[in-house]
């Protein structure tokens, strides 16, 4: 029996036994009793028992078609991508625009790609200047150098010169054609190139006094205008491109646009509005006519030059102004110190806007009216028993009005023998 039992293997079973006793178990081992503990026995049946030396062989998992199609497609992509960088995709130069040598690269690279609307961005242009996408493409085009750079790329920017506010560049093509380049920076550290003969500096136009002026639907700064003579304007524009431009001028009486070619010299354009509004004009008349009636009344009346002076006339005028225009001026009309006869009743009778003149706005709220007239007045002989008889004069003249809150004032005389008889000779209109 003990032989047996010492003879006999012990085999791991390969499911789990739970054994639980109650009471000891006695197995006789040599002449001696072995107590078995009471406490459950588990055995884990995750591990097969190994004999020493052997490894626990792993299933190796098998690649499908379609992996295998999905990881080359995504190969593929990847392949595609990185050859279009390599072979096709031009690195663009990071803008630095307090850098003057990065401006020159940015700035070339746009004309090498045809966007002219983002190379005027870099264009030094001063402030109030009328330089726009338009006249910049029509100066690229029209210089053989910069039309033609779309075909090279750049080779290498060499700095000649970097003093101050100023800098130029040598820009060097790969086919070794140079430009050299300009700078200018402003005040905010931000640099510009110079491109020479876009823009035409310190151009001036004459236009009138007081009045808005716009180009290109855009307002002019009134503090570029200077008051020339009490009519006009001069304005200086610091750069504005040699092209066909529109010039609005507006007033109170009108707005009036033309256009015209600025070109060439800056000595100035003069532009003098005609006045189309045919209802101002009539207004402008009827008033010349009334007025000229009501001082003629306050002469005869013996109304001071004073009280004439503040009714009638712009500020500009003086009461020495009058001694001309209103004593004077009817003491010779109506031959007051004539001593045979003198002119009374006198009365202007129709007014007419001259058919061979137009009408001009001279300045804002002032009109140039250029008219024709008829005068009728009464001949009274005083010395003599010749008949009075009456009779009347034609002729053209002209008048500048200045109209302040819907009402006239006569703002110049341009031509004193409306209000002076002075032996003209007369011009009679039809």
């Amino acid at each position: 029996m003990e032989n047996e039992l010492n003879n006999q293997s012990t085999e791991v079973p390969t499911t789990p036994v739970v054994e639980v006793t109650t009471t000891p178990v006695q197995v006789p081992v040599q002449n001696q009793v072995v107590e078995v503990p009471t406490t459950p026995v588990v055995v884990s049946p995750t591990v097969p028992a190994q004999e020493p030396g052997t490894e626990v062989k792993k299933e190796k998992k098998k690649i499908t078609k379609k992996t295998i199609i999905r990881l080359s497609a995504v190969l593929v992509v990847i392949l595609a991508v990185a050859a279009y960088f390599i072979f096709f995709y031009e690195w663009k130069p990071k803008l630095d625009p307090k850098d003057p040598k990065s401006v020159t690269e940015v700035y070339y690279n746009y004309l090498m790609d045809r966007d002219y609307s983002n190379a005027l961005k870099y264009v030094f242009l001063p402030n109030d200047s009328y330089v726009d996408e338009d006249d910049f493409f029509s100066f690229v085009s029209n210089n053989s150098k910069l039309s033609m750079l779309y075909s090279k790329k750049i080779k290498e920017i060499k700095r000649i010169s970097k003093v101050g506010n100023q800098a130029t560049y040598e820009v060097i093509m790969d086919d070794d054609e140079i430009f050299n380049t300009n700078l200018n920076m402003l005040s905010d550290g931000y640099w510009y190139v110079v491109v020479d003969n876009l823009y035409i500096t310190d151009w001036k136009v004459e236009v009138p006094g007081n009045s808005k002026l716009y180009i290109d639907n855009k307002e002019v700064n009134k503090t570029l205008s200077k008051l020339n003579d009490d009519t006009h304007s001069v304005y200086t524009i610091p750069a504005i491109a040699p092209s066909k431009k529109e010039f609005k001028i507006e007033t109170s009486f009108d707005t009036y646009t033309t256009s015209f070619d600025v070109a060439g010299s800056n000595n100035g354009q003069k532009i003098i509005p005609e006045l189309n509004k045919e209802e101002e004009i009539n207004n402008a008349l009827k008033y010349i006519k009334e007025t000229w009636n009501s001082i003629y009344k306050d002469y005869t009346n013996s109304v001071s030059k004073e009280e004439v002076l503040k009714k009638y006339y712009d500020s500009k005028f003086t009461v020495e102004d009058m001694d001309i225009y209103y004593s004077k001026g009817f003491d010779s009309l109506t031959r007051k110190e004539n001593k045979q006869y003198i002119n009374t009743n006198i009365v202007l009778d129709s007014i007419i806007i001259n058919p061979d003149k137009k009408s001009y706005i001279e300045a804002n709220d002032v009109i140039r009216i250029e008219f024709g007239y008829k005068m009728t007045h009464t001949v009274d002989f005083v010395y003599s028993n010749a008949k009075d008889w009456e009779e009347y004069m034609t002729r053209y003249s002209s008048i500048e009005l200045k109209k302040t809150n819907d009402e006239y004032k006569i703002y110049r005389i341009t031509d004193d023998k409306l209000f002076n008889y002075l032996k003209y000779n007369t011009k009679e209109y039809k």
